[in-house]
């Protein structure tokens, strides 16, 4: 009877060990979303920017002529 509560005991240590490092990866997994999200934001601002200095270059251009 020992044993088999022996057995048991380790099987639910490591049973919360991988919950443990699943929780870790799971954490990692949602900064990085955080940082993904933040990059797309930040890229979708300088296209913005170049499509603005493109209208002003266009601009420019054409008073120039």
């Amino acid at each position: 009877r020992n044993t088999v509560q022996y057995m048991i005991d380790d099987m639910q240590d490591e049973i919360n060990a991988q919950k443990e490092l699943l929780n870790k990866k799971d954490n990692e997994l949602n900064a990085q979303k955080e940082t993904i999200v933040e990059q797309e934001e930040l890229l979708s601002k300088k296209d913005e920017e170049i499509e603005e200095l493109k209208c002003q270059l266009a601009r420019l251009q054409a008073e120039a002529t």
